[in-house]
């Protein structure tokens, strides 16, 4: 039996207990509070401010001037120059909608639950009221786009229920319901990066009709009578309550944006609370339930209060570790779906009018992760938002190549938001020293066309490469061409930076601008190879020689003379030792130039001392450490990377943690891939299984997985060695396989530990004996 329940056995204090629901336009935390119940609601389309121009008629001169300092190696002035006169504005901020709060009598209550059901995307509360049952079931439904809250009661009961939200807003409460509508601030102005609370942080409201507006309509259903008044509705003698929720935005529906909540509302009263339940966990189920993983023998169910004690006392157990293997595959199917935003640092829950970092789109690691488990989890359907959001920023980063690079193509930095925001983040003309360690790096879209690369390596579909893959790609490769500088050691970046890292210049200071750092070596060399297979797909084989010679051409990876890769242009002493980012190791994992190169001792060194100087303090760096650490087949220093972040940075809720007590969904994005590279991984065209396999994992099943080639992968395993294999082919293929327990299949012998197997589409192959368990009886 395999768990794919959370659940409490009393109700939520905070918001870090309370448990998500979502249809990627639509997020919810839930409480279950039976007196009263807060509802907290998100839109993935609300946020702050609007398009801008944040173009400098300077940059150009500028960024020229910096690239000849630094080749004269006047790297404080080049880094000077380059935080006072090339950044623009900050991002704007993903807010929270609102809250429903739902009030009922207190009393004494009894033999609490509340649980989530990751499989059918369902939230449930049960308890006795005075000896009489309550229930709510709760859902956001993607083909209908609307969340339902249904509380049935044994013995009637009376309700007060109202809408509150943290932006301007008027609401309207009928016999029906309530329409609720705002405006979201025209800005968000930051004065104070470092402390998101600080009241040098605030919210701008001055421009009305440029900024975002909002609307919510919900419409109760009961076998109560319904009164209204200015504060809310008033439901007596009630035994069955029904909420349908639908919020819109001008920014997705345009000008009918509120009538579009009334349509959907009309059409989901009509179809009814069972169809549409029904609709729902269909579809989220077809989801889900496409992958499964058992860790050893199945244990006891526990309650989440249970697992988070055994966690945080490092006991997690197989169980504790498939859960939440599961809970990031249910989250991304939450916060990501065909038509809605791509989930941000958050996903699509918060609670802040000035989240963490305005809870958008970071572009030097947190977007990619939050999407690195899409394709191999089976969840490719879950990919378009960060597709659309990647076409979107090229095409706004073609105004910043243009007018501030006066380049070709198109460039972005390390953030941005939904209005594609694509320039060097800062305080515009005002200073802000040491900030160009993050706001210089300019490449997030290689790094994005490098994912886009690789979910076209699942399907091969054609219309995907023509109409997303390829412009994108064209684009950014574009840029690179027009801005790298020839040196004498290869094609450079000018300026470059380790994202958010710095090093120690020779008199001792902080310094981050060099020539090129080893990231921008392995992503723009893994571009370049990427770009030359489209281009050899479409037929243009003189442009994939070109791109492949880049590749070649770009500024080799150098070793310290400690052994370690260097990360910078020169021999420097990192200013933190143990920093959260593992840039210069690209080329290990997302990527993989570095792996079979002669630069992996040195790659492995510069690992081991990051992490014994204390990198991995943050739920997502964690992950991504864990992830290298796979890649060089070390199963068990990978699993106590992990097992220490369930002791450390997961919340009570399960939602990843960035301290100080902070939400970032990427930890949880991050540790389902993680998981998924100890057990299966992808690199120089080989299949190897259980490559990473820690001593506790040392039986096991993974169902459902996904390789390059559109082809679904099942294995089981017993003593650490494969038991069983299935293959369900995509198309024709000849595949590579290595791993232990492949010799028993007969397989024809490619090369030494390396087995050769030949696929044709409908065809599924089966080695060994075929576990029948069902993990979800």
């Amino acid at each position: 039996m395999q768990h794919d329940t959370i659940w409490f056995s009393s109700p939520a204090t905070n918001w870090l207990q309370k448990l998500p629901i979502g249809n990627g336009h639509i997020g919810a935390m839930l409480g279950g509070d039976p007196a009263c119940d807060v509802i907290q609601l998100n839109d993935d389309t609300l946020w702050s401010g609007y398009p801008r121009d944040y173009s400098k008629p300077d940059f150009e001169e500028n960024i020229r001037l910096a690239r000849e300092l630094l080749l004269q190696d006047k790297r404080a002035e080049a880094e000077e120059l380059i935080e006072s006169r090339l950044t623009s504005r900050f991002t704007q901020a993903y807010l929270p909608l609102g809250d429903v709060t739902v009030r009922a009598k207190s009393g004494t209550i009894e033999q609490y639950t509340r649980s989530l059901d990751l499989s059918c995307g369902v939230h449930t509360a049960r308890y006795l009221l005075d000896g009489a049952w309550v229930t709510s079931e709760s859902f956001a439904s993607y083909p209908d786009d609307v969340l339902m809250h249904r509380i049935s009661c044994a013995s009637a009961q009376n309700f007060e229920i109202s809408f509150d939200s943290k932006l301007p807003y008027d609401v309207q409460y009928d016999e029906k319901g309530f329409s609720a509508g705002g405006t979201a601030p025209s800005d968000l102005i930051i004065g104070d990066v470092g402390h998101f609370a600080s009241e040098k942080n605030r919210m701008v409201y001055d421009e009305p009709d440029r900024a975002t507006h909002f609307s919510v309509r919900m419409q109760v259903e009961t076998d109560g009578t319904v009164n209204f008044g200015a504060a809310g509705l008033h439901v007596t003698n009630a035994t069955t309550l029904l909420f349908v929720l639908c919020s819109a935005t001008d920014f997705s529906k345009g000008a009918g944006f509120a009538e579009y909540t009334q349509e959907r509302i009309r059409h989901a009263v009509k179809k009814g609370y069972v169809a549409v339940k029904e609709a729902h966990v269909q579809d989220h189920a077809a989801l889900f339930n496409r992958m499964s993983l058992q860790l050893g023998e199945p244990g006891e169910d526990a309650s989440c209060e249970e697992r988070m004690l055994r966690m945080r006392r490092g006991e997690a157990t197989g169980d504790d570790f498939a859960l939440l293997f599961q809970y990031g595959r249910y989250l991304l199917i939450g916060s990501s779906r065909r038509g809605t935003q791509a989930a941000n640092l958050q996903g699509i829950w918060n609670q802040d009018l000035i989240p963490p970092w305005w809870s958008g789109y970071t572009l030097n690691i947190n977007l990619q992760m939050n999407y690195w488990l899409v394709d191999r989890t089976n969840l490719s359907d879950c990919f378009d938002p960060f597709a659309t959001f990647t076409k979107y920023l090229c095409e706004a980063g073609k105004r910043t190549a243009r007018e501030d690079y006066g380049a070709q193509g198109s460039v972005a930095h390390h953030q941005s938001d939904i209005w594609a925001h694509a320039t060097p983040v800062g305080l515009d003309r005002e200073r802000i020293p040491q900030t160009a360690r993050y706001s210089m790096w300019n490449m997030a879209l290689p790094w994005l066309c490098l994912q886009l690369y690789d979910h076209y390596r699942y399907d091969r579909d054609d219309s995907f490469l023509k109409e997303t893959l390829y412009p994108a790609m064209r684009e950014t490769a574009l840029f690179l061409k027009s801005t790298f500088t020839r040196t004498e050691t290869g094609l450079c970046n000018i300026p470059s930076t380790s994202p958010e890292n710095m090093y120690l210049d020779r008199k001792g200071v902080a310094r981050a601008v060099c020539t090129m750092c080893a990231m921008d070596i392995g992503i723009s060399r893994e571009f370049a190879l990427a770009y030359a297979d489209v281009c050899g797909v479409r037929g243009e084989a003189d442009e994939a020689a070109r791109w492949k010679q880049f590749s070649q051409d770009v500024r080799d990876y150098a070793v310290m003379a400690n052994g370690e890769l260097r990360e910078w242009d020169d021999d420097f002493a990192q200013s933190e030792s143990g920093h959260r980012h593992f840039s210069m190791l690209f080329g290990i994992y997302p990527g993989e130039s570095l792996l079979v190169s002669h630069f992996m001792d040195a790659a492995r060194k510069s690992l081991r001392q990051r992490l014994e100087n204390g990198s991995g303090q943050t739920g997502w760096s964690a992950c991504w450490a864990a992830l290298i650490v796979a890649r060089f087949g070390e199963g068990d220093a990978a699993y106590e990377i992990l097992e220490k972040l369930l002791r450390e940075n997961i919340h009570d809720n399960l939602f990843g943690a960035h301290p100080p007590e902070l939400f970032q969904i990427d930890a949880n994005f991050g540790f389902t891939i993680a998981m998924c590279e100890l057990l299966i991984q992808e690199t120089q065209d080989v299949i190897r299984l259980l490559p990473a396999l820690p001593k506790q994992f040392s039986n096991g099943s993974l169902h459902g997985v996904r390789i390059h080639g559109g082809h679904t992968v099942s294995f089981g395993w017993r003593d650490s060695a494969l038991s069983w294999l299935k293959i369900v082919p995509g198309r024709d293929d000849e595949l590579i396989l290595c791993g232990a327990g492949l010799e028993q299949f007969g397989l024809p012998t490619a090369s030494e530990g390396l087995y050769r197997l030949s696929i044709q589409a409908g065809e599924t192959r089966v080695f060994g004996e075929l576990e029948t368990i069902d993990f979800r009886a």
